[in-house]
């Protein structure tokens, strides 16, 4: 999976991971990339619900619904700009790579 791929998925694709999940036990080198793409998208997601959370809300703006696509909207974007890149997944692949023993991307 490159940068592309990631970024045009669904943010709930919950196929698309049990896929990597496969697809990392047969051969997790291989697969390392998408993993830590995925993991670069949750953690921005944990980072704008964090964000959210702390913003004060009153009126018209605090109610279930509006919440509810903020959400789906926070997941969407954190995966658009994991799919973009802001370098952890690089820094995570680098890392595992050096321990794993490959030396490389």
């Amino acid at each position: 999976m490159d940068n592309a791929l990631v970024s045009g998925h669904f943010a709930l694709d919950v196929q698309g991971l049990e896929r990597l999940k496969n697809e990392a036990a047969e051969d997790p080198q291989k697969n390392l990339r998408a993993a830590a793409e995925q993991f670069e998208a949750l953690f921005l997601q944990q980072l704008m619900k964090s964000m959210r959370e702390a913003t004060p809300r009153s009126g018209l703006i605090d109610n279930t619904g509006i919440r509810f696509y903020e959400s789906l909207y926070d997941q969407q974007l954190s995966q658009h700009l994991a799919g973009r890149g802001l370098g952890l997944a690089e820094q995570l692949v680098e890392q595992l790579s050096s321990r794993t023993g490959s030396g490389g991307k």
